[in-house]
């Protein structure tokens, strides 16, 4: 059940942002009563902090299962895995919700303080995986600096996009991140140099774009 609510969860905050998410219309989406979402999360806060919990927990088993894809011994160049981060995390609708969180954490500090946890142990598995994903040393402080620098770039092009509907626009601006990329990969700390150990990203067309209307 906690599952379950941890999705409705998701899904309302995506749709109509955190201001209008009730405790009610959570459960209703989960087609549970509010007394038994309230014998589950007895506060809104611990409610959104599941939810933002299952939903790293949903990008950590991603990228497990895309590093476990890989062929032994290669690696994807930056630029790519840059490609693969912003089709299965920032163009999805539910990286709304995380907007959604981040931003009333800002507010509420109580929340703030659980999000930040969960967050800090993401952020420890997410930077291990990525650097084995692209190649990196995850012990190289320089390297770190660049896969947060990545998030941050994509993170801003994920904020523009909501406020600009135009596919083109994103695209142009994806695109450009991604050949800066390209022509710097020997100007990025701790990176595989040897073409043999790359292999190139399966292309597969993405689907939605994300609105960060509520």
């Amino acid at each position: 059940m906690r599952l379950r609510l941890s999705e409705a969860t998701l899904d309302a905050l995506t749709e109509v942002g955190y201001d209008k998410v009730s405790t009610a219309m959570v459960a209703k989406k989960a087609g549970v009563s509010q007394g038994a979402l309230t014998h589950q999360f007895s506060s809104k806060n611990d409610l959104m902090a599941a939810a933002f919990e299952r939903l790293l927990t949903e990008w950590r088993q991603d990228r497990q299962a895309f590093l476990s894809s890989l062929p032994d011994g290669t690696k994807i160049s930056a630029d790519e895995f840059t490609e693969y981060l912003w089709r299965t995390v920032f163009v999805k609708p539910r990286y709304v919700a995380a907007l959604e969180l981040m931003l009333a954490a800002r507010m509420n500090e109580p929340l703030g303080i659980k999000l930040r946890d969960i967050l800090q142990r993401w952020r420890e598995a997410r930077d291990m995986l990525s650097a084995w994903i692209i190649g990196s040393d995850p012990e190289n402080p320089e390297a770190i600096e660049f896969l947060h620098l990545n998030i941050c770039m994509l993170r801003g092009i994920a904020v523009h996009v909501g406020f600009d509907s135009d596919d083109r626009d994103r695209e142009k601006l994806l695109q450009s991140w991604k050949k800066f990329l390209k022509k710097n990969l020997d100007r990025i700390p701790g990176l595989p140099l040897d073409p043999d150990t790359l292999v190139s990203l399966p292309v597969t067309p993405d689907t939605k774009t994300i609105s960060t209307q509520s």
